[in-house]
């Protein structure tokens, strides 16, 4: 079939872009970053030529009404425009652009010791390495930006294929207009490589439950796997879906289920394994502070006042809530008709026999969400395209049945919320002076991070052997061309935990100086605020007087040089 053969050309064709990174991991360690670099560039041309061969040759559009392409591709545009914004946002800052920058100041392949994000699988940061490398760190945003389109033409093609073209375009539609894809678009943050990787790992895997014989469940394990290799969410899905498999599987013999269970296995140590065999060679972590679990239940208790009810119901909460900017929010809003129409209609329509092996994995992921990492909006991508797909496959058994204009209306119901809060957060947008060439990246940037002004001037002043700690300011570390080190949860060593053991100004800049600490750079209002909430004026009057002599001040931030 067409459409089987086009979600096939697909995966394989974005299949190869992680393939590539393990490639770069594998030539940094034996070789060379510069080596890794060169190879990534290279294998990077050959596969946007590629790309563009799949496209015109392989029919990977053919089964879909044209007409709804038509509207697509000014959409696919729009998303690429955005995609051209420099590094500015949270992650962009201090994993997928800082990483690789620090490897490429460090010339070897090193994980930060004061980050344990480094620590975890991520093939997709050597590609990032090679953005940074020749100055066009603002185009690895276009990574996440083609896998998201990717990930909507796949599921265009999966509904296409059991319930006709145009419900096909509608779930693409419903999928890229989600209202977190904004500010996706403008960051070059993992979560829609993850998210195509389950969509096509849970395509095979339904083709399995169907009775296609066991080798796309086999390929989809290994799918999985990729997945998995960028962000550990992945795995979860997984693991969700060979539970779901074995307990609901009935047309997959028990020889079968074993055989993709073992395949998923070793795709994960395989696909994850170089990257823990280096950390492990690395040497541990720091012992990590605070309490041995804190999940995000309790975290929402403690730092947002939720009750253990409401604290509960995040995993639901985010399909209705979300605003950026604040940790007792949700990062972004996803449409709570997904919630009615992809887990619980399905069970509701008796013809829906084979649909609920996807909604039950669904299910359980946002139940063990709960309790093993934050309530994030765009965390929750690895199950969105699944619910998607049962929400349009459920309208179009309706209008099947004789109410199509019911299934019609809830539909441009789905798109027109979708678009509501896809509008809002674009005009909530800080961005759009730089993207209409109203304003220059140096004005954009110094009005976004708040503390690039300090960094910029002490790349110009300070000498690379200096070493300035980031406090206050740790993720916003990107444009430091200095040795640098930032306050993280667990480090051990932050400057809160300094004032806070300390009443002698001049006993806290020893510590810091025998860290190997020159100067510091602060977000002065925070100071402010915790300094004030803690009664500890006379402490950093002391230290200020004592054993630091400000370099630069902006309305935002404070440089400072640490020393008597």
């Amino acid at each position: 079939m067409a459409h089987e053969r086009a979600v096939k050309n697909i995966s394989a064709l974005f299949l190869a872009l992680p393939l590539i990174g393990a490639a770069q991991f594998i030539a940094a360690n034996a070789v060379s970053i510069r080596a890794s670099v060169l190879f990534g560039g290279v294998a990077l041309v050959c596969w946007g030529a590629g790309l563009g061969w799949v496209a015109a040759t392989k029919g990977i559009f053919s089964g879909l009404p044209r007409r709804g392409l038509a509207v697509l591709i000014p959409f696919a545009i729009w998303m690429l425009w955005l995609s051209s914004m420099p590094p500015y946002f949270r992650d962009d800052l201090i994993i997928h652009l800082a990483y690789p920058k620090y490897l490429l100041h460090a010339g070897k392949w090193v994980f930060i010791p004061f980050q344990h994000g480094t620590a975890n699988p991520n093939m997709l940061v050597p590609l990032n390495m090679v953005f940074v490398a020749v100055g066009m760190d603002w185009a690895a945003s276009f990574i996440p930006a083609f896998f998201s389109m990717a990930t909507a033409l796949l599921l265009a093609h999966w509904v296409a294929m059991e319930r006709g073209g145009v419900w096909g375009l509608f779930s693409a539609a419903a999928l890229l207009t989600v209202p977190i894809f904004f500010r996706l678009s403008t960051t070059a943050y993992n979560d829609p490589a993850v998210m195509f990787f389950s969509c096509a790992g849970a395509f095979y895997f339904c083709r399995l439950v169907a009775g296609d014989g066991v080798m796309p469940g086999v390929f989809g394990a290994v799918l999985f796997a990729t997945g998995s290799a960028i962000k550990y969410n992945a795995g979860l899905l997984l693991v969700m879906m060979l539970a779901a498999l074995f307990f609901m599987g009935r047309r997959v013999t028990v020889r079968d289920k074993v055989r993709v269970l073992v395949v998923a296995t070793l795709a994960v140590l395989l696909s994850c394994g170089p990257w823990w065999l280096k950390h492990a060679q690395a040497g541990p972590p720091p012992p990590v502070a605070g309490p041995a679990f804190n999940g995000p239940i309790q975290e929402r208790m403690a730092l947002c006042g939720d009750s253990a009810l409401w604290a509960l119901t995040s995993p639901v909460r985010i399909f209705f809530e979300g605003r950026e900017g604040s940790s007792c929010t949700f990062d972004g809003r996803l449409n709570p008709l997904f919630l009615v129409l992809g887990l619980i209609a399905p069970f509701l329509v008796a013809r829906f026999a084979g649909y609920p092996f996807l909604a039950v994995p669904v299910f359980l992921y946002m139940l063990f969400s709960a309790l093993s990492f934050s309530i994030t909006a765009r965390y929750f991508l690895p199950i969105l395209p699944s619910m998607v797909f049962l929400s349009a496959a459920f309208l179009a058994e309706i209008a099947k049945r004789g109410y199509l204009r019911t299934a019609m209306a809830v539909a441009a119901a789905v798109l027109t919320l979708n678009m509501w809060w896809y509008v809002d957060s674009a005009r909530g947008f800080a961005g759009w002076d730089y993207l209409l060439c109203k304003e220059s990246k140096e004005d954009f940037l110094s009005r976004s991070v708040a503390s690039y002004r300090a960094t910029s001037f002490a790349n110009a002043h300070l000498k690379k052997s200096d070493t300035i700690y980031f406090a206050f300011t740790g993720n916003q570390v990107y444009y430091a061309d200095t040795n640098y080190y930032y306050d993280s949860f667990w480090d051990g060593t932050t400057l809160m935990r300094l004032f806070k053991m300390s009443h002698d100004g001049e006993k806290i800049c020893t510590e810091l100086a025998g860290m190997g600490f020159t100067h510091m750079v602060y977000r002065r209002d925070i100071m402010e605020r915790f300094v004030t909430a803690n009664r500890l004026q006379p402490v950093f009057a002391d230290f200020s007087q004592r054993c630091s002599r400000t370099l630069y001040e902006d309305n935002a931030t404070t440089l400072v040089a640490l020393g008597s």
